[in-house]
Order: structure tokens, then sequence, then C-alpha cells
């Protein structure tokens, strides 16, 4: 009997025993390779949500971690991910790009992505809580500050083509803005007046320009954020203070400002001294700075210039009037008309920046274009969505987007022919959203086409 008894207990033990080893396992913290960029991590609390990863090398599991979430305007998290991981690999930053957040999304959903991200990063990681920053482009660039506003612990928001969300409430936590732009966005304009505000409202802020459209940064302004967050990394006290980076900074601008002074450019002159401000505010004495701003400020050339920057976003903003409403007024022939017209001026090789006014007013109506197309699609009104989807053609013609939509257009008329056209003509363009294709409903009827299946061959070999 006691024998018996023994036996059972030994059982019981080793099948306890078998239990806590397979918990075990389901619990275990999966192990991530450093510096490898890993596309998807399904978040724990709820696997419906992914992000994009990357660790930097210097990643150690008992050292708190600076953090940057990105979220893309389509969803797009291996986007960023990818574009940023050098840099980030440099600096010491984990990355992680939001696979699910995208354009069109309402803000509790886009909240809740963060959330699980967040909790998902600090139940794998070692993340230093003082230096959690957000980033984003267009639409995603108003998730993170919308995050940010609303979910408090951010120390930063590097917004990038696009500003704030309109939110009517102060934020949790006063955090730091790096807005980045470019010169050619149709965006430009606001993120020039959001850095107005920020300055007003004290806010630890700087706008970094470059030389494109409505896109995620270049390579070469990519070290200038990262430079960004570290310094303001060390504002926080979640890293040591490093004055060799700090003055490496320093004689880098200097240099710059000393040729620009040299070749008697003024503002730009001034631009690169309220950058240098802008960056070491709460890290070195900015005070000589100040005082070089003070007084270029009111050099002549640089007023003049000031004067001019206003006149052409007054003209900017009166064309926008115009053309707006001319989206429902006015037929495709119209639009043929004016859009080689402007067109003309927007590649005017005369003057740069008379020409980025009009390339930035052609990106202007390509978004309303856009809001125009899918209002109607949401209303069933299938004509007024076939017109404004060809003026939307007209308007931006290398974007896949109105393609796309052509193509929902004649998936709604039973147009099998034309939708496929269509589908092939915006993959040609660079589609390549294979999610939001394969779960549209409006392609349902045409899953099991063939043609259907040999398009969905094309996206691996883009990416």
């Amino acid at each position: 009997m006691v024998q018996k008894l023994c036996f059972k207990v030994s059982c019981i033990l080793i099948l306890l025993f078998s239990i806590s080893c397979v918990s075990g396992q389901q619990h275990k913290k999966p192990e991530f390779t450093k510096s490898k960029v890993y596309p998807v991590v399904s978040c724990t609390s709820d696997t419906n949500f992914s992000y994009a990863l990357f660790l930097p090398p210097d990643y150690e599991a008992e050292k708190p971690c600076l953090v940057f979430i990105l979220f893309d305007s389509h969803g797009d998290g291996l986007l960023p991910v990818n574009l940023f991981s050098a840099e980030a690999a440099k600096n010491g930053f984990m990355l992680a790009g939001s696979n699910n957040s995208k354009n069109g999304m309402p803000a509790e959903q886009t909240t809740a992505i963060y959330r699980s991200i967040i909790a998902d990063l600090t139940s794998r990681f070692t993340i230093e809580k003082k230096a959690i920053y957000l980033g984003g482009f267009s639409g995603g660039s108003r998730v993170a500050g919308a995050a940010a506003i609303t979910e408090g612990g951010v120390a930063g928001v590097v917004g990038c083509g696009a500003g704030m969300p309109n939110i009517n409430r102060k934020p949790v936590n006063k955090f730091s803005y790096l807005a980045v732009a470019g010169n050619q966005d149709f965006n430009f304009a606001e993120m020039q007046q959001l850095d107005q505000s920020l300055e007003q409202a004290g806010y630890q802020h700087h706008l970094l320009v470059f030389d494109g459209t409505h896109q995620w940064p270049p390579n070469e302004i990519i070290p200038d954020i990262f430079t960004w967050l570290r310094f303001d990394a060390m504002r926080q006290n979640a890293i040591p203070v490093e004055k060799n980076e700090i003055n490496s900074f320093i004689e880098k601008n200097d240099k710059e400002a000393g040729k620009l002074l040299a070749e008697g450019k003024s503002a730009l002159l001034l631009e690169t001294y309220i950058k240098m401000m802008h960056y070491l505010q709460g890290l070195t004495d900015v005070t000589p700075l100040q005082a070089e701003i003070t007084k270029l400020s009111a050099d002549k050339e640089v007023v003049a210039y000031h004067e001019k920057q206003k006149q052409i976003l007054a003209m900017e903003q009166e064309l926008q009037r115009k053309y707006s409403p001319e989206i429902q007024q006015k037929n495709a022939a119209w639009w043929t008309s004016e859009t080689s017209k402007l067109r003309l001026q927007a590649e005017n090789p005369g003057s740069q920046e008379m020409s980025s006014v009009y390339k930035r007013v052609l990106g202007y109506l390509s978004l309303n274009c856009y809001m125009y197309s899918t209002g109607a699609l949401k209303q069933n009104d299938l004509a007024a969505a076939a017109k404004y989807i060809e003026i939307y053609s007209l308007v931006d013609p290398s974007n896949a987007e109105h393609r796309y939509l052509a193509a929902k257009v004649a998936a709604l008329n039973h147009q099998p022919e034309t939708v496929f056209d269509n589908l092939k003509q915006a993959f040609d363009l660079g589609f390549k959203d294979i999610m939001r294709l394969k779960s549209d409903a409006d392609f349902k009827p045409y899953q099991q086409d063939e043609r259907f299946k040999k398009l969905l061959l094309v996206i691996p070999q883009m990416e």
C-alpha cells in the first residue's frame, strides 16, 4: 500500500513538473538578436497588433534602452525601422514600427495600438522610461502627437510631414517636438506655423527642413534627427551629458556658419544659429547664440527675406483657396488645362522658391482629390468618385492611389477587365499594400481570378 502511494505521489510530482516546464516554455521571453531587423513581432496582449523591431548592438537586458516608436501612414512598420536602423545602431536606440496604425483609423484604435506596443516592449525589454520617443509620417505623425498628448510618459515627438492632431486638451506632460518637412510638402506651411506656436508656448522644439516632398525624411537628414533625440535624452537625464558629442555638433555648425557669413547669406546664417540654440538649450550656455540671433533678426536683408516669405505663403494659401472648390465644380477637361499650367510653374527652373510653391499646391490638391474620391465611394456615389479620381490622376499622375480607387469603382460597377487594368497600373506605380488589397471587400468577387493571384505574386519581388 505504501509503495502504491509513493508511486502515485511520484507520478503526480512528475506530472506537475512537466506542466511547470511546459508553462515555463510558454512564458519564456523570446530571444532577439541585436543589430537585426524583425519585420513582425506580435504583441502578447493582443496578437492582432504587431510591430517591426530593431535592437541596437549595445542593448543589454540589465541596462535601460532609449526607445523610438514609429507610425507610418500606411501601417508599414518595417519602412521606418529600416530607414532609421543604421543611425539607431550608432546612437543606442531601440526601434519599433507599428504594422497596424494607418490613415483613416479612429483615435481610439490608434491609441490602443500604441498602448499594446509600449506594454509589449516594457514586458520584453528593459526600456528607459525617461526616454520614450514617438515619431511618424503624415497621419502617423498625428498619431504620435495624439499619444504624447493623451497618454503621457513621452519625452518627445518627431513629426514628419504633418503636425499635431486636433485635440482640445492639455498634454499630460510637456514633451519636446522636432518637426521635419520637405520644402515641397503640401503641409510645409502647417509645420512652419506649428514651430512658431511651440515657440510661443515655451516648448523645446525645432523645424528641420529638407529638399523634398511629402515623404519620410531622406537619409542625409536622419543624423540630425538622432542628434536631436540624443541631446533631448541628455536633457531628460536619461543618459549622461556627453561633452564630446555637444562639442562636435558646435564645431560642425560653427564651420557652416563661418561659410555662410563669408558668402553673405545672412538669412541662412540666422537659421543655422537658431538650429544651434534649439539643439543646445539646456545643455550649455546659449546666451552668445541668442545675441547673434537678435542682431541678425534686425538685419535689413533678413527682414526683407522674411517679408518675402510671408508674401509667398499668402500667395500659396490664396492658390489653395482658389483651386480647392474647383475639384467639385469643374470637369476633367478644365483640370487638364489647369494642371498643365500648374506643372509648368512647378517645373520652372528660374525660381526654386516659386517652383516649391506650385509643387506644394499640387500636393495639396492631390490630398483633396483623395478625400473627395474616398468620400464619394463611402456614399456609393460612383459617378462622383470616378470624376474625382480622374482629376486626381491629372493632379498627381505618379500616385498609385488613384488607380487603386479607380479599380474599386470598376469593381462596384462589375467591370472585371477595368478592375484588373487599373490594379496593374497601380502596381506599376508602386502599390504594394497586399493586406489592404486582400482584405478589401470590393475585390472579394475577384480573388479567385488567376489575374488577381498573379498580381499578388508581384509583392514579394517589390519588397
